[in-house]
């Protein structure tokens, strides 16, 4: 299934007919249905001005909450101080991939800041890069249960990474 689900949003991001706007927020949508998750969403970078933003948001259902931050441009700074996670995707580390909050190391996340800005229990916080800079993150989350991210999850993940870049370049630009 997540074959034909990768097929389907590689096809997306190759659509000449749509906005970046358009295609990342059927992108996030389409990776959260395909990987059975309860939220997704895309945050993007603007490196000059060195600041970030959740710019799309997919939720399972309404019954799943929405994430604390706004969807307006942070300073980075200030993030930075409090979220080691981000400090690794700043700093294109690899993705991490987190089975449960509870048993996590502090040295890979803050729990109380992700109890409080994302509500989650176990997610995906996949780094987007290219040519050695952080351009956005995706993270994908169950809320109220651990989960094992799969080798299958994985690979989807990480051959989708790369292909998020351009997008996100094109919808910061005109953002």
């Amino acid at each position: 299934m997540q074959s034909s689900s990768f097929s389907s949003i590689q096809a997306l991001l190759g659509s000449r007919n749509q906005t970046p706007k358009i295609i990342l927020m059927e992108v996030i949508q389409r990776v959260g249905e395909a990987l059975h998750v309860d939220r997704g969403f895309i945050a993007v970078r603007d490196p000059p001005k060195q600041r970030c933003r959740i710019a799309f948001v997919w939720r399972h259902d309404e019954s799943v909450p929405a994430v604390a931050f706004g969807m307006e441009w942070n300073d980075e700074n200030g993030i930075t101080e409090e979220d080691p996670l981000y400090r690794a995707a700043l700093a294109c580390r690899p993705s991490v991939y987190v089975t449960d909050i509870e048993t996590a190391l502090p040295d890979v996340l803050n729990r109380a800041y992700e109890v409080r800005y994302f509500g989650h229990r176990a997610f995906i916080h996949g780094h987007i890069v290219q040519d050695g800079q952080l351009l956005g993150t995706i993270e994908l989350s169950m809320i109220d249960r651990s989960r094992e991210w799969t080798e299958a999850d994985r690979l989807f993940i990480e051959h989708l990474l790369p292909l998020l870049a351009d997008p996100i370049k094109k919808f910061v630009e005109t953002n």
